[in-house]
């Protein structure tokens, strides 16, 4: 690869290929598909206890979250913090936190053969946490606590590009997918509606395939960003390679 200038310049083959093709793709993917947070009708919200994080945007403006560099690559993030609560003799206080983050980052790693290779790796994660709290409330103005219960899951895949050029001179952009099963957990403290607070408070089959079928999923990102990434790298990185092998 020590022939091969165009891409052992991280600087230009981000510039170039990377940001344009990869990371500008993906960021208009996800523009298209985020939805803010949203409270249920007849409830109300806690503006107190509510926040927002989103890369790119400064702390309490408006904005849609953007890729920002890093000294590895780049990163997008978007999380929100809300609070609300139901009114009436029985009530539900409920926190919902909602955390999406995609990092690119560009590095050399070795393939399996052990050479060193420009490598790309894209890592997506998203984590969705609710929490319920209940009270009764009496007409004499007690208040019992019923408990509480929480639940969360975590979605998330991984995807990896080398520049790859065999010892015949071919070259290519290898891909490899790691699919990484959803992850959920949940609890309860005191007498709680349900001993299920996962089923009550998260809906994971409809969350898991949102993540795997959305515009900015696994299968998504691979079959047509990385596919148009690829036929914009291989012609030049095979000409190199002809000269430095040929």
């Amino acid at each position: 690869m020590s022939n091969l200038t165009n891409f052992d310049d991280f600087e230009e083959f981000a510039r170039r290929y990377l940001k344009p093709l990869l990371v500008d793709a993906l960021q208009l993917r996800l523009d298209a598909a985020r939805a803010g947070p949203r409270l249920p009708p007849g409830t109300i919200g806690n503006p107190s206890d509510s926040e927002w994080s989103r890369s790119g945007v400064s702390d309490g403006a408006a904005g849609e979250p953007r890729f920002t560099r890093t000294s590895r690559g780049w990163t997008w993030q978007d999380r929100s913090l809300v609070s609300w609560q139901t009114h009436g003799p029985l009530t539900h206080r409920r926190t919902s936190e909602q955390e999406q983050r995609y990092d690119v980052l560009l590095s050399r790693q070795p393939d399996m053969a052990g050479v060193p290779r420009l490598t790309v790796d894209l890592h997506a994660v998203r984590t969705s946490y609710e929490r319920d709290a209940v009270a009764q409330h009496g007409a004499d103005g007690e208040t019992l606590d019923l408990g509480a219960g929480w639940a969360r899951l975590t979605l998330r895949w991984s995807l990896r590009l080398q520049l790859v050029v065999t010892s015949t001179g071919r070259a290519n952009v290898v891909s490899c997918a790691r699919r990484v099963a959803p992850h959920a957990d949940a609890g309860r403290s005191g007498p709680y509606v349900t001993a299920d607070p996962l089923g009550r408070l998260l809906d994971v089959r409809c969350l898991a395939r949102n993540w795997e079928r959305g515009a900015a999923s696994l299968g998504a990102v691979q079959d047509q960003l990385v596919s148009r990434l690829a036929a914009a790298i291989e012609p030049p990185l095979a000409r190199q390679a002809h000269h430095a092998y040929g």
